[in-house]
């Protein structure tokens, strides 16, 4: 049954394995695919009224460029439609995430820049360790510590 003021056809499918997902779907014969989908968790906390449901939408696969997924027919549980609320947080924390991933894109690191990260990471490791026994030094009046062996 679709409500007059939904903004779009997004659906929330229950996997067999418990994990309830967001997105705009298709189905065939053995397939659902899932464009866009989001997982929705929900976690409780206690607040001073009682015990309070929290819940957010996340990437259900995070790491990854793909924005359409394929699932057998038979991991799926149950398929409805979305409350016009939950619609709403759908394309607010999608948008979100599209306009983050726009923001992150840039060609990866040449091997001459990992190389000179390295290099500044070797020499930040080298000054700590030179500032850590500058300081044990002056906590034990000079005496420098060889070993940590205690005999």
């Amino acid at each position: 049954m679709n409500e007059p003021n939904h903004p779009t056809d997004y659906r929330m499918v229950k996997l067999v394995d418990g994990t309830l997902l967001v997105g705009t779907i298709a189905v065939d014969d053995n397939y659902l695919r899932i464009e866009n989908p989001l997982q929705l968790t929900t976690i409780q906390r206690m607040t001073e009224y009682g015990i309070k449901d929290d819940s957010s939408l996340a990437p259900w696969i995070p790491f990854t460029t793909d924005n359409q997924f394929t699932i057998p027919k038979d991991k799926i549980m149950v398929i409805s439609l979305a409350a016009k609320e939950l619609a709403h947080y759908y394309e607010v924390i999608l948008n979100k995430y599209k306009e983050d991933v726009k923001l992150k894109i840039r060609t990866p690191l040449s091997p001459q820049e990992i190389e000179h990260i390295f290099k500044v990471a070797e020499r930040m490791d080298a000054e700590h360790d030179s500032k850590m026994e500058e300081e044990l030094m002056g906590e034990f009046h000079g005496h420098k510590i060889e070993s940590k062996k205690i005999h």
